[in-house]
């Protein structure tokens, strides 16, 4: 996994630490046991989580989370790449929201399998999460296959 800075303050941490767990699961370069994906997932996300993915389909955590447990090691070829993670203002304490490019190099299951999508993210503080922050939400879109074309995928 690659971020595109070391990105130290709590909310952009917890968004590298969990692509770093992805790109782990999918590899299969970490081990497939409920302790892993409880540490690594479920300890970050909400009971009531829910992600878009960038094609516009919903899915909500108890939905998502069988799919993903089934890929472990089924793409070993896999990378990611997060850059651009922004804080955006918000005016409810408990609440963080962010935006960051995943950038994605032999995703599999994608297509392209190089590609990459913007994503706008809800976290709720919370200490007993890693980072001290909570998953609520996720909204992906794809990038524009010029913005694509305009970047290397050479990390």
């Amino acid at each position: 996994m690659k971020a595109d800075k070391d990105y130290r303050d709590a909310p952009a941490k917890e968004v590298v630490d969990l692509h770093v767990f992805f790109e782990d699961w999918f590899r299969g370069s970490c081990e497939n046991n409920e302790q892993v994906w409880g540490e690594r997932l479920h300890a970050r996300m909400d009971e009531d989580f829910y992600i878009v993915l960038p094609g516009g389909h919903g899915l909500s955590g108890s939905g998502f989370w069988p799919e993903m447990q089934g890929l472990y090691g089924s793409n070993p070829d896999f990378q990611i790449n997060i850059r651009n993670i922004q804080q955006r203002p918000c005016s409810q304490g408990d609440w963080v929201i962010l935006t960051y490019e995943e950038w994605q190099k032999g995703a599999k299951y994608s297509t392209p399998p190089n590609n990459a999508r913007v994503a706008t993210a809800i976290l709720i503080k919370d200490a007993s999460a890693p980072n001290g922050l909570r998953w609520v939400h996720v909204h992906e879109t794809w990038l524009p296959p010029e913005q694509l074309s305009a970047e290397s995928f050479d990390w």
